[in-house]
């Protein structure tokens, strides 16, 4: 049973969680993933943890690091280029919004900070968000160039013009806000804050009311699948449709769906010895059954922490050893 509290100034809408005018979307035809058709990219990539991953096409991606490391590769992944940011702080997460408009967030005790580039990567203005809390924002998502919402620890931001300036979309709050997301319309759009409730809006992030679900979760990740909702809860998804909880892998730490049915998911898991093994899983029926297939630590990947859909048919996973990072690339 879900409670909504309605935030002010807020239009009074009527709308149940489930009632959603989302628009269903076509479905790529997917083949079923199979290990068979995962295989190393021999790159030139630095080695780094690298926290997110994104293509704006299947050769043009940006990848960001722990370090402030912004990588770019023009060629599908074979080959990387070090871009010049002066970020010397963690990066967390990378939007593109065109081939030539793009966004990271990140920061440390010194601040919380928003990367903007309006040239493809070749300069990278630093604005600092003045939060509450320094460290870094938790999500981002920009509809356009120009508008776009982050998320953080007791702040939920809002900007019109790029990100030069931004305003409190709840003043005064104390919540620790997760993931920010909008459906492909940009219409539908959540906000997670690190427990059951949820902040939504059905205007494109004009209002947002409260969710309040009564049920045991810690929501985190939002992703739209096809005319769908699913929120990440610790070793949970949940399918907000439905109200369907749905088990998945402890080591499947971030996830990509491709449909309902077919998702990705990286991690590590521990076994004898000191160091962690890198994990690939993938599903063909949301979880019920799934394959996996683990990586040296020393000598292929103790961890895979960032991944992105290339193309239609192509998705590309970074993970790191003890001496190098790797590009794993799965096609189906």
């Amino acid at each position: 049973m879900k409670k909504l509290i309605f935030l002010f100034p807020i239009l009074l809408m009527m709308m149940s969680c489930n009632s959603d005018d989302s628009e269903s979307l076509p479905v790529d035809n997917i083949s079923d993933l199979k290990l068979e058709n995962l295989n190393f990219l021999s790159s030139n990539i630095p080695e780094d943890f690298y926290d997110d991953l994104t293509f704006v096409d299947e050769l043009t991606g940006y990848a960001v690091s722990r370090i402030g490391k912004i990588v770019k590769t023009i060629d599908g992944g074979t080959t990387w280029t070090v871009l010049n940011s002066a970020a010397n702080f963690p990066l967390k997460k990378i939007q593109f919004i065109d081939q030539y408009n793009g966004y990271i967030i990140g920061g440390d005790d010194t601040g919380s900070y928003i990367l903007k580039t309006i040239n493809a990567g070749n300069t990278w203005s630093i604005i600092n968000l003045n939060t509450v809390e320094n460290g870094s924002p938790n999500g981002m998502y920009f509809k356009n160039k120009d508008v776009g919402f982050i998320t953080g620890n007791r702040f939920f931001k809002k900007t019109a013009d790029g990100g030069q300036t931004w305003t409190n979309v709840l003043p005064n709050s104390i919540e620790d806000y997760q993931r920010v997301n909008f459906n492909i319309n940009k219409t539908l759009g959540y906000v997670t804050f690190n427990s059951s409730n949820y902040l939504k809006t059905n205007d494109g992030g004009s209002t947002w009311q409260l969710v309040e679900e009564r049920a045991d979760y810690r929501f985190s990740e939002i992703y739209f699948v096809e005319n769908q909702v699913f929120f990440k809860s610790n070793l949970n998804v949940v399918n907000l449709n439905f109200n369907k909880s749905i088990e998945i892998p402890s080591s499947a730490h971030k996830l990509l769906y491709l449909t309902v049915d077919k998702c990705i998911g990286i991690g590590q898991h521990y076994e004898i010895g000191f160091l962690p093994y890198g994990d690939v899983l993938f599903t063909n029926d949301n979880w019920d059954a799934f394959l996996q297939r683990s990586y040296q630590p020393a000598s292929e990947s103790m961890v895979f922490t960032a991944i992105a859909k290339m193309s239609k048919h192509k998705t590309m996973m970074l993970g790191t050893g003890q001496i190098y990072t790797k590009i794993v690339v799965l096609t189906y």
